[in-house]
């Protein structure tokens, strides 16, 4: 039985929130201050989800989405906001967590935002359904594929790619079986991953059918499996990445930040906030995009060892021991109170989940600066408030929007002791 609803706020996921007779509601698409009808369907945390069906009143800041696949594909949940709104809620979330967690917060800097063509790193699905190809991203909370012609988020170079995909995959993948293609676009062409959901033997012709897709979309690299153990198939240029006066070949499907813009934001953040630490250290380094490049001695930690070999392999380009890099899992093996003692700045850029061990070895620790790259504001607050108990403060802190029309946020911020 469909319910008529009111809209309070949107909530950290994106989705509208609604109270009735003391149950919360999540539904998706709704702005506040709309009323809505809406069909309940399953419960989820402290509320019941809901499939929108009709806005019976909208709210001044519905804008029609940009993208013809807006409410089916689950990539996006916000283009029907007024841009402005929808910035300055980016924020918010970010306020909202760190009061949460009692962190003195400063006013934050002018937030970045990202515009529609700048995302450079696409997960896309490739699924075989008969005789078709399909080609894009999964549903909303669903494991179908929407067939994308143009997504509106992505570089231009990624779209180009989708129809060479669909006709390179028609010859490799059976009927009901699919891959992923990580494609990342460097500083030399599209890097391409092509993953399988379910082993496959990287027979002869599959070999051929990668490198006719290579050449005819024109990709630096093209390579096949997992991301362990990643083989590539055709390298026609090596694929780069200019950090500064630096260049670093990524491994296959590397982490990027989403956007070059954002990447450069938060490098200008580390040169900035670092201030002239003689010996920075860059944890969950990654392949070094926010440090490599920086004066004074730098070392770098990551626990992905496709990462830690590219990184290896362009600090040798350096030559001398300015620049080094250690394997290490800093979930479970972080850096230590008496390890830090050398360093008198800190670069932190987690996964999603935060670095709790790590902060709460910072806390004791006697560096006088972190620089901390977050993309979820409850784990960021939660480490910060660790800090704060440890006696940094939170000086300065920058919403990055490259994240664009979804419900997470980037964000880089400067802690001092």
């Amino acid at each position: 039985m469909s319910l008529t609803l009111d809209i309070l706020e949107v909530g950290a996921r994106g989705d509208g929130v609604a109270d009735l007779e003391g149950k919360r509601y999540f539904v998706p698409y709704c702005l506040p201050a709309e009323t809505v009808e809406a069909e309940p369907l399953d419960k989820r945390g402290d509320g019941i989800a809901c499939e929108l069906l009709e806005v019976l009143a909208p709210s001044r800041h519905r804008e029609t989405p940009p993208c013809v696949h807006f409410g089916t594909c689950g990539g996006c949940a916000l283009q029907h906001w007024r841009r402005d709104i929808y910035t300055n809620w980016k924020s918010e979330l970010i306020a909202k967590s760190l009061a949460q967690r009692g962190v003195k917060a400063p006013r934050f800097e002018a937030p970045v935002t990202c515009e529609p063509g700048e995302r450079r790193r696409a997960d896309i699905v490739l699924r075989r359904e008969g005789k078709r190809v399909l080609a894009g991203y999964h549903e909303r909370a669903s494991q179908n594929v929407v067939d994308v012609g143009t997504c509106v988020v992505a570089r231009p170079k990624i779209n180009a790619v989708l129809a060479p995909l669909r006709t390179a995959m028609a010859a490799i993948l059976r009927d009901g079986t699919s891959a992923d293609a990580v494609v990342n676009e460097t500083d030399t062409g599209l890097d391409v991953l092509i993953r399988p959901h379910r082993r496959f033997d990287l027979t002869l012709p599959i070999r051929e059918t990668l490198i006719a897709l290579a050449e005819s979309a024109d990709m630096a690299r093209v390579s096949w499996g997992d991301r362990a153990t990643a083989e590539p198939v055709l390298v026609r240029r090596t694929p780069q990445l200019i950090l500064g006066d630096l260049s670093i070949e990524p491994p296959p499907g590397a982490f990027l930040q989403a956007t070059k813009r954002a990447e450069l934001v938060m490098r200008a953040g580390v040169n900035a906030w670092a201030g002239e630490a003689k010996h920075l250290a860059d944890l969950f380094a990654g392949i070094g995009a926010l440090s490599l490049g920086k004066p004074g001695k730098l070392s770098l930690f990551e626990y992905d060892r496709p990462s830690v070999a590219a990184v290896d392999a362009a600090a040798r380009k350096l030559g001398g021991n300015r620049v080094t890099v250690q394997l290490r899992d800093l979930f479970r093996r972080p850096l230590s109170t008496a390890e830090l003692a050398p360093f008198d700045a800190v670069v932190l850029d987690p996964p999603r989940a935060g670095a709790a061990a790590q902060c709460a070895e910072l806390a004791g620790s006697k560096v006088k600066r972190i620089v901390y790259g977050s993309c979820d504001p409850a784990s960021f607050a939660r480490d910060v408030r660790t800090l704060q108990d440890g006696g940094y403060r939170l000086e300065k802190l920058m919403p990055i929007d490259q994240f664009l029309w979804s419900a997470h946020v980037e964000l880089i911020a400067l802690l001092t002791r």
